[in-house]
């Protein structure tokens, strides 16, 4: 179970930058080859959903507010002793109905009793849901990030391709969990491609981070 629960901080940790599912239309705003989404990041069926919604309600965990996005049902485990089946339901917050982007919680149950979660629900939060950024900003803020860095996954996006924003919520003190301070972000990536993706400040118009999908690692030469 160790390996797992590291599995999950991954998981939960990667949802800021990376995308589950399709795209929906809200409206089918459009401004200058830059569209108002909302994205579907649950990658379980109807009936896992349905399952882990039962499941949560078992155990007396609320469940307004979490939007699931991963459901494992049958994670059996022996450990050359009785066989356990574990359960694990990974899900980010709403609030008014606006994602909180860098928000992620799993619930973990031993045959279906509830046994520990990692990370923390945050609750309806204070602000507002009201857009102030025009798309035509956030846009040019997004492809000038992307020109300075250089690299793309793909030689047919290029800054004259479409994108897609997606409004929310966005920790913006994410390593002092016990004082969250939340601002209205847009979550911004190529129209039907999960990277680069960039968190734009709606106020100030800042680029809180911006994420090509390239990882690297550095490595420690040993004498």
């Amino acid at each position: 179970m160790k390996k797992f629960y590291c599995l999950v901080l991954i998981v939960l940790a990667a949802f800021t930058a990376c995308k589950k599912g399709e795209l929906s239309s809200t409206g089918g705003e459009d401004n200058g080859c830059i569209s108002r989404v909302k994205r579907d990041y649950s990658d379980s069926n109807r009936v896992e959903l349905a399952t882990a919604i039962t499941l949560l309600q078992k155990n007396n965990i609320p469940v307004n507010g979490l939007v699931i996005y991963r459901v494992i049902l049958n994670d059996s485990i022996s450990n050359n002793g009785p066989l356990n089946i574990y359960q694990h339901v990974i899900a980010y917050e709403e609030s008014k109905g606006l994602p909180i982007f860098n928000s992620g919680i799993g619930y973990h149950f031993r045959n279906e009793v509830f046994s520990t979660t990692i990370g923390r629900r945050y609750g309806t939060l204070s602000l507002n849901t009201t857009a102030t950024a025009p798309l035509l900003q956030i846009r040019k803020i997004f492809i000038d990030a992307f020109k300075k860095d250089g690299y793309t996954i793909d030689n047919r996006v290029n800054e004259s391709s479409c994108l897609n924003a997606e409004f929310g919520y966005y920790n913006l003190t994410p390593d002092t969990p016990d004082q969250p301070h939340f601002a209205k972000v847009w979550k911004v990536t190529f129209m039907n491609y999960d990277y680069p993706v960039a968190y734009i400040q709606d106020d100030n118009r800042k680029l809180l981070s911006y994420f090509n999908g390239l990882l690297t690692l550095n490595k420690t030469n040993k004498k």
